[in-house]
């Protein structure tokens, strides 16, 4: 073992796990470093000791809710349990009036459906549809956990619904494919952006936010890019550059046209000039930050915004140049298998989709160049 330590064990994802006994009870806590569990299993402890720590029907849910989330770690990605951490603590603080309390504050053996159906109203409140619905998902999960750890005996959100999707699809708006005089417009209303060479590079390969800003110069090669990481979330919400892609099929080789490679080029230049004198090695990455940072999705989009209104076109996010890639390569007749490999989409119907969303004007064209008869 890597890190040893009194108490202290590796678990197969890396992570470490602190296990103690208080009053003749075992408890495990787990963290990145030997200091991280260490104040984690002080912090339990404390709380232990002076009677907030509760199991069985006594506890909270937002105490189930930290239980489950550590019987999680080192099965899930840290960039799902950043994400579920940060949705929980939306839910936690909703108030639900006919308790008088907090979401997480009531008692997990207490809660009933008419106060999941409380909290689905007031988060749609300042949430889409969509959002709320994934909120709902999230806390379903979890009483899942707790009917299977027998500490409830029946799930509070089974009776419940989705509610029904009052806005557009992301499909449709933000991540929507643009037109080529959307295109146009855009990359003029950019020319003089840091992130330039970056949209550019993104409308013609197809990649994901996270896989350009993860690339150096060792995966580039004569024939194209080798995509083997991705930026991804660490539990504390920072951003880091992971061991692997999203998916498997993430893992792929990118062919590349000039244009890509004009863009690295620049974007090269680029850099070389914010470094001045200094040297950049083979695993310097390509696409950063104008601080020389790891691409922040957020910056990149706020960027993005500010361009689209003064070009006068309608805002969208960086998953747009992707839809947009993919629906060139429809228009220009490309075989499914290959755009799903370039893609590296998992399953083949979310490549066939993007075959029904394809422009107007390129259903018309073709479909008035079938002969019937």
């Amino acid at each position: 073992m890597a890190r040893k330590a009194a108490g202290i064990s590796e678990t197969k994802s890396g992570l470490l796990c602190s296990r103690f006994t208080v009053n003749g009870k075992r408890y495990a806590v787990y963290g990145k470093t030997l200091k991280e569990c260490r104040d984690k299993e002080l912090q339990k402890r404390q709380e232990i000791e002076e009677g907030r720590y509760h199991t069985g029907k006594e506890q909270t849910v937002d105490e189930y809710f930290r239980y489950w989330i550590e019987k999680k770690r080192g099965t899930v990605k840290e960039t799902t349990l950043c994400t579920e951490q940060r949705w929980y603590k939306t839910i936690s603080a909703v108030r639900i009036d006919s308790a008088g309390t907090t979401f997480g504050s009531l008692k997990l053996c207490k809660v009933e459906p008419q106060n999941i159906v409380a909290l689905q109203k007031e988060l749609v409140q300042t949430h889409t549809t969509n959002g709320t619905n994934s909120y709902v998902t999230l806390i379903n999960s979890l009483f899942r956990s707790a009917v299977t750890d027998r500490i409830i005996v029946f799930n509070p959100c089974a009776g419940v619904k989705n509610l029904k999707r009052t806005e557009k699809k992301a499909v449709e708006t933000i991540h929507r494919a643009l037109t080529r005089e959307e295109t146009a417009a855009f990359l003029s209303a950019a020319a003089e952006s840091w992130y330039y060479n970056l949209f550019v590079f993104l409308l013609n390969t197809g990649l994901r936010i996270g896989e350009a800003g993860a690339i150096t110069r060792a995966d580039i090669t004569e024939k194209g890019l080798n995509v083997r990481r991705t930026l991804t979330s660490s539990e504390t919400g920072g951003r880091e550059i992971g061991r692997d892609t999203k998916t498997g099929a993430g893992k792929r080789f990118v062919p590349l046209n000039q244009d890509a490679r004009d863009a690295i080029t620049r974007q090269q230049d680029l850099t070389a000039k914010l470094n001045g004198d200094k040297v950049i090695d083979i695993t310097g990455r390509i696409f950063t930050s104008e601080e020389d940072k790891l691409l922040s999705s957020p910056a990149v989009n706020g960027c993005i915004a500010r361009i689209c209104a003064r070009a006068g076109i309608e805002k969208f996010t960086a998953h747009a140049f992707r839809d947009t890639f993919a629906t060139r390569c429809v228009e220009a007749g490309m075989n499914p298998k290959t755009l799903q490999a370039i893609m590296g989409h998992s399953n083949i119907s979310i490549t066939m989709n993007l075959y029904a969303h394809c422009e107007d004007s390129t259903k018309e064209r073709e479909l008035l160049a079938v002969k019937f008869g």
